[in-house]
């Protein structure tokens, strides 16, 4: 299962780039672009090892440059939700697009992830 959003003109479709970054209230934010899928499961890995390094309370995984996400993408966070559970960090899902998040409801995921816009 996936969700892929059309790419506009300027995108090249290449694997995704992830950030980390600490945002103004202290929260420890995960940037993926462009495409989650097997391919690039290591980085995310290594993305979302160094975010729960940092975090102090909250992760939060901002979906608003993400174009596509599949089900090994999904299955890796929430793999990683129960370890944030297990350090008592928080993780939240943000800005999702309207399709994805539609997606991401039908799976049921925002019953075990919290979702924000």
């Amino acid at each position: 299962m996936a969700y892929n959003r059309q790419p506009m003109e300027s995108e090249e479709k290449d694997d995704a780039v992830i950030q980390v970054r600490q945002n103004d209230n202290g929260e420890i934010e995960v940037l993926p672009m462009g495409h989650l899928a097997r391919e690039n499961m290591e980085d995310l890995q290594a993305r979302l090892d160094e975010a729960l390094s940092r975090a102090r309370g909250v992760i939060v995984l901002n979906f608003e440059n993400l174009r596509s996400l599949n089900s090994t993408a999904i299955g890796k966070i929430l793999k990683f939700k129960t370890t944030c559970d297990q350090k008592r960090i928080r993780l939240i899902v943000r800005h999702c697009n309207p399709d994805m998040l539609q997606l991401l409801k039908m799976i049921k995921f925002d019953s075990l992830v919290q979702m924000e816009n």
